[in-house]
């Protein structure tokens, strides 16, 4: 009897796993909330009246080539379809400032007529500038105007300092925090940056109470269209991806779909391989938020099934660009680069990141696909990279000075000087920051009652040959750009 109960629980457990594994079918066996209808949608890629040919056009399934007149022609069940913008281009904006790239798709009709009107690009975009904005996650109305007053200004003082008129900004999921009438007031700030903005799909941004992964999306894709698809300016291709996978009952997994995945094959097979990738997507493909702080879901802090993604990604430079977890995280892997960027929010607007980060955004700059980047504090200048703590200051390290360099990565340098002469090396340790404890240790009072202090691994201990000299920290970033300042 024994045999036969286990052969029964493993059929079960295999029918899982395959219900779990097929793309977009609903968890569990749950039925979608529309019966399938099949379109054909005709249309057309046009710029000042010149018919535009080779431009991709997809419904997050299939994907054609628009033809030499600027035709296309397929037949779909998905709700949009949209194009992926070529270089050269100016990006068209919806009313509520964010990048319109994409067309409804009546599924009651029999044909859809589907048009595209180009505007060029006056502006060369060889090189150019994006923003990436992490976890904006307002959840009051005191919140939007926060985000509205104190980090869109912010944003709007950084596109003067870049001064580049092919400045785009990417809000990296999370822009609401499950109160969807806020999307107002996001939109609004977005607008008042005069960037235009393209946004990812967050687990805050879905419909928790839906029947379906499917249908959860609406608050989202009602707002800002597709939650997947991909875009290009100057010698850089752009992918967003939507990697928040509702379970029911309240639960989500950060998991990729095979529809998803299918899709981004076939969009990746029309980059050269030379060509530089970024993919933005809201859950990290993977981040030691965990393994440095046991306890946590690493289902919900990372993508399942990322080897699928990373296999996909061979032969490319890649760079991951990702939120979701509120604190600031460089990660090297092969070919791939993942900046996990920390909230512009902070710790749900309660003050810094819990990993001491402050809030803030990332910077990028691609010349020529090439790309360099900076962190970017809300309030702050540029120099403000890293944080110094006397001794005494973390009960671990109590005879140490500490450093929080939030954006370092392997290829960052420090180093210590002692009347300007250099002098020790730091030591690396996976240690939570000294202000982010004072702030929100045991018995603090703070907004939201879940946060603590996370240990990181962006944090440096060292003890000075004489503390009695002038002691100075300088730090140095990969592409040269240093960063000094002396012991308060």
């Amino acid at each position: 009897m024994k045999k036969y109960q286990n052969s029964f629980f493993l059929f079960l457990f295999l029918w899982v796993l395959f219900f779990l594994s097929a793309g977009d079918n609903p968890v569990f066996g749950q039925e979608k909330t529309h019966t399938l209808t099949y379109t054909k949608v005709k249309g057309k890629v046009t710029s000042n009246g010149n018919d535009l040919n080779n431009i991709t056009v997809s419904d997050g399934k299939d994907i054609v080539l628009s033809n030499e007149k600027g035709e296309f022609e397929f037949t779909t069940d998905q709700e949009f379809v949209f194009i992926s913008y070529p270089s050269g281009y100016a990006f068209d904006l919806l009313d509520n400032g964010s990048v319109n790239f994409f067309r409804r798709v009546d599924l009651t009709k029999a044909n859809n007529l589907i048009l595209f009107e180009l505007k060029p690009n006056p502006n060369d975009e060889t090189d150019h500038h994006f923003i990436a904005i992490a976890d904006p996650q307002v959840q009051t109305e005191d919140e939007a105007n926060q985000f509205i007053t104190e980090s869109c200004v912010d944003l709007s003082k950084k596109k003067v300092a870049l001064n580049d008129p092919n400045l785009f900004g990417v809000g990296v999921g999370d822009l609401v925090f499950d109160k969807f009438e806020l999307y107002e007031q996001y939109n609004e700030g977005i607008k008042s940056t005069g960037i235009p903005f393209f946004q990812v799909l967050g687990n805050h941004d879905i419909n928790l109470n839906a029947r379906s992964n499917e249908t959860s999306q609406a608050p989202f894709t009602s707002q800002f269209g597709p939650a997947y698809y991909s875009f290009n300016r100057g010698k850089t291709h752009y992918v967003v991806l939507n990697d928040v996978y509702f379970l029911g009952s309240k639960q989500y997994y950060g998991y990729l779909p095979e529809t998803q995945l299918q899709w981004l094959e076939k969009d990746l097979a029309l980059v050269p391989k030379e060509k530089h990738i970024v993919i933005f997507l809201h859950i990290p493909s993977f981040s030691q938020v965990v393994a440095h702080n046991p306890g946590r879901d690493i289902n919900k802090e990372s993508v399942i099934n990322r080897e699928a993604l990373y296999k996909i990604l061979e032969g490319y430079e890649a760079h991951l660009i990702s939120g979701h977890v509120h604190w600031n995280e460089n990660t090297v892997n092969g070919n791939i680069f993942e900046h996990n960027t920390a909230a512009i929010s902070g710790a749900w607007w309660s003050g810094i990141c819990y990993d001491g980060t402050p809030k803030g955004y990332g910077v990028y700059r691609s010349e020529a696909g090439d790309l360099s980047w900076h962190y970017q504090s809300v309030g702050e200048n540029l120099g403000f990279q890293f944080r110094i703590y006397r001794p005494g200051t973390h009960p671990e390290f109590p005879n140490d000075y500490m450093l929080n360099i939030w954006n370092w990565d392997p290829e960052w340098k420090i180093n210590i000087y002692e009347n300007e002469t250099k002098t020790v090396q730091p030591t690396q340790v996976i240690a939570t920051d000294p202000l982010a404890m004072e702030i929100y240790g045991p018995g603090k009072p703070k907004k939201q009652p879940w946060i603590s202090a996370q240990k990181n691994g962006h944090m440096f201990i060292f003890k000075p040959n004489n503390p009695e000299l002038k002691v100075e920290v300088e730090v140095i970033d990969r592409f040269g750009n240093k960063f000094k300042k002396g012991l308060d």
